[in-house]
């Protein structure tokens, strides 16, 4: 399944930092008009800081060949570490602010398949800990669990369609 690129809809990544547990981002491109969306690459890294991870994704970014990013999402409990990301960068993270529950049903509700069948989310087999946790998950735990990446899609959705 191939898809272009549409400048007018950009490229984003959404995070969710951590040190012990896993530092998650995901590269996610809206296409087909932002009817659909991929869900291209993912860092997931355990045991550095918020700079090492920041300058770990910017290198990620640049040898995947992927185009300019236009923003980030994140946890918004962490606010420092969304200011570090923006510097190293150089485009603006976001920490939306919306209840647990409201992305959780934005991310159930794009997992669905449209109306002619086809899938509104597509995962790049690449993301194989965003795949695992999709497949394992229960419920969300806060600081528990393993559901990073997922947390890292959930906060794209609360910024992508909240803001």
């Amino acid at each position: 399944m191939a898809f272009d690129y549409e400048p007018a809809l950009g490229l984003y990544i959404s995070v969710d930092p951590g040190y012990s547990n896993p530092f998650a981002c995901l590269w996610i491109m809206p296409v087909e008009k932002g009817e659909r969306l991929m869900v291209l690459d993912e860092y997931y890294q355990r045991f550095r800081t918020t700079p090492e991870n920041a300058k770990a994704i910017a290198k990620q970014h640049q040898e995947m060949g992927h185009p300019p990013l236009r923003m980030g999402y994140g946890d918004p409990a962490n606010p420092e570490r969304l200011v570090l990301l923006s510097e190293v960068l150089g485009i603006e993270v976001k920490g939306p602010r919306l209840p647990v529950r409201v992305g959780q049903e934005m991310v159930r509700q794009w997992i669905e398949r449209r109306y002619d069948g086809q899938p509104c989310l597509i995962i790049h087999h690449r993301c194989k800990n965003l795949i695992r946790e999709l497949k394992n998950y229960r419920e969300h735990e806060p600081g528990k669990g393993n559901h990073h990446a997922l947390d890292a899609l959930r906060y794209f959705f609360c910024g992508w369609l909240g803001a």
